[in-house]
């Protein structure tokens, strides 16, 4: 196979950022709530406490210091701690899922950086 040639390049960066010091925030009021509520069970050793955590702790363990989400306060909410993908497609008037969304997206780039429509 000759003349192929990778002409474009595409990325897609999700538009939320959560930085570290926010992460542990919402993780450690999860951890309390989550101790708190089992405390009798963590008390007769049925339950390990969970232990709450820093922002050093992250960046030396992972090299992050931020990271990006389609949906940042899912992840920042203490009682979800996790995106909300699915409240996104629901605006999209055809339902499309939010990865095909981000593939669609670098696939644009990648197209006009290359020059093609």
């Amino acid at each position: 196979m000759s003349g192929v040639v990778i002409s474009g390049t595409g990325v897609f960066t999700p538009p939320a950022t959560v930085s570290n010091e926010a992460l542990v925030e919402s993780y450690n009021a999860f951890t309390e709530k989550w101790n708190a509520e089992n405390a009798e069970a963590i008390a007769a050793g049925d339950l390990v406490a969970k232990e709450t955590s820093t922002s050093a702790f992250i960046e030396k363990a992972s090299g992050i210091k931020s990271r990006y989400f389609m949906e940042g306060e899912g992840p920042t909410n203490p009682d979800r701690m996790h995106p909300n993908l699915a409240a996104i497609a629901d605006k999209d008037a055809h339902g499309t899922p939010v990865q095909v969304k981000m593939a669609l997206a670098a696939a644009e780039k990648a197209l006009e950086e290359a020059g093609v429509n």
